[in-house]
């Protein structure tokens, strides 16, 4: 899907969901990773790339995608520091090797500490993910430019994971959202506290109130468009769960009545839902 408004435009590409090295989970779908997306930001020459991704292949992929843009790859942008959104950016700096990476200084942190996370990854993606992962430049200010227009990063905050961020575009009523919303896709709540997720709504809160006109989504069913509506369903979604844990709902009944709330959304992973939970 390609969108064009003033002197940029964005297009997005969207990873499918694909199965992974896990144990059996004892409720919902096989182990299987979320669709992941990537965002394209381009004018008449330049380009920023936001998220990588992960394996080999879908960076391999990505890459492929970015060329047939036929823009000058500057700037690769980086949400946050889970390895779903970075593993891939070996594959696409040998595409893209004059490509200046970036993040926020607490991005750069988080992917410092995230080895243990990133072993995880690798273990269940055997043999499809980079050995060596280089870092972002930590960004001195919260804009950068493409073609003399401004990208402006919004500290979000803890939303799934700590110092995440959101890219917004004025030029395009664009917000990038990285993983602080979701699109009809079950949110990563399995590690949230009552006080994790209050953050989370207020980055959210955040986010709407610069009435974009499209939200991409970190993760998204890849049949749905870009809709600002994805702000109040997360919103929606994580004040849901919320109420159910508040209850002292066993795991099982609280991931039933979820995917019963939201029976269209795909990604029904009992690690998102519940986090690392084997049992019932």
């Amino acid at each position: 899907m390609t969108a064009t408004r003033s002197a940029l435009s964005y297009d997005v590409f969207v990873a499918p969901e694909k199965p992974f090295v896990a144990p059996t989970p004892a409720v919902g779908d096989a182990p299987a990773w979320d669709p992941t997306t990537s965002t394209l930001i381009f004018g008449a020459r330049d380009a920023v790339l936001v998220d990588p991704l992960m394996t080999v292949r879908e960076a391999t992929a990505l890459a492929d995608w970015v060329a047939l843009h036929d823009r000058h790859l500057t700037t690769v942008y980086i949400t946050h520091g889970h390895g779903d959104h970075y593993l891939g950016l070996p594959v696409v700096l040998d595409r893209f090797p004059d490509a200046r990476v970036v993040a926020t200084a607490g991005t750069v942190r988080r992917m410092q500490d995230g080895q243990a996370l990133d072993n995880s990854l690798r273990a269940g993606f055997p043999g499809q993910i980079a050995d060596s992962i280089p870092l972002p430049e930590p960004l001195a200010s919260p804009e950068f430019q493409l073609e003399g227009c401004s990208i402006l990063v919004i500290d979000t905050g803890h939303t799934d994971t700590v110092d995440t961020t959101s890219l917004h575009v004025p030029d395009l009523d664009l917000i990038v959202s990285g993983d602080v919303a979701y699109n009809h896709c079950h949110m990563f709540v399995g590690a949230t506290t009552s006080e994790s997720r209050a953050e989370w709504i207020a980055a959210l809160d955040r986010l709407a109130e610069l009435h974009p006109a499209a939200v991409v989504c970190g993760h998204k069913d890849p049949t749905q468009g870009n809709p600002p509506a994805v702000l109040g369903e997360s919103r929606g979604y994580l004040e849901y769960y919320g109420q159910l844990r508040d209850t002292g709902m066993p795991d099982g009944e609280l991931f039933d009545a979820m995917v019963d709330r939201y029976p269209g959304w795909v990604s029904r992973q009992q690690f998102l839902i519940l986090g690392a939970v084997t049992t019932q």
